[in-house]
This record gives C-alpha cells, sequence and structure tokens, in this order.
C-alpha cells in the first residue's frame, strides 16, 4: 500500500490498483472503501490485520446486506460532508 492507494492481487494473480477512498471501524471491524482505477467502480473490504504482523493483513469479502448498507451510509454521509465543504 502507497500512501492511499492499494493494490489488490486477485487469486489468478492479476494486480488491480485501487484509490482508497475513506475507512471505517464498526462493531470491532474494519472497513475500507476503495475505488478501482481503471474502472472508478467503488467498493469496499473488510480488513483484518496479521496478528503476527500488525502492519499488514489481508481483506476479506463483505458478507452480510447489513454491512452493506452501513457501508453505503458511511459513504453517502462521507459525499454529503465533501459536498458541503465544497459550497463553503
Amino acid at each position: 500500500m502507497d500512501d492511499n492507494k492499494l493494490t489488490l492481487v486477485s487469486e489468478d494473480g492479476k494486480e488491480t490498483v485501487c484509490e482508497i477512498i475513506l475507512t471505517h471501524e464498526h462493531n470491532g471491524k474494519n472497513y475500507v472503501i476503495f475505488e478501482f482505477m481503471d474502472s472508478h467502480e467503488i467498493s469496499a473490504a473488510e480488513y483484518v490485520e496479521d496478528k503476527n504482523n500488525p502492519s499488514e493483513g489481508t481483506f476479506k469479502d463483505i458478507e452480510t446486506d447489513e454491512e452493506w448498507e452501513m457501508l453505503d451510509g458511511v459513504l453517502d454521509k462521507f459525499f454529503d460532508e465533501l459536498e458541503d465543504e465544497e459550497e463553503e
């Protein structure tokens, strides 16, 4: 991960560069909302820290509709705050 960029590596070894939009902690879980640089699609994943090496970790797919709805609300609030800042 470099600054606000991360590289996701698929099971077949394909690398995709993403830009981190924001991170969010909820109910003891850490989430990362990011944008794929090539398609501008926005997605999210749960970040699971490596207990043996706290500076590293893995990403886990979001598994429930409740998590997606919560993250959608967080992202909407984030964009609303950005819009408010631009209007000031």
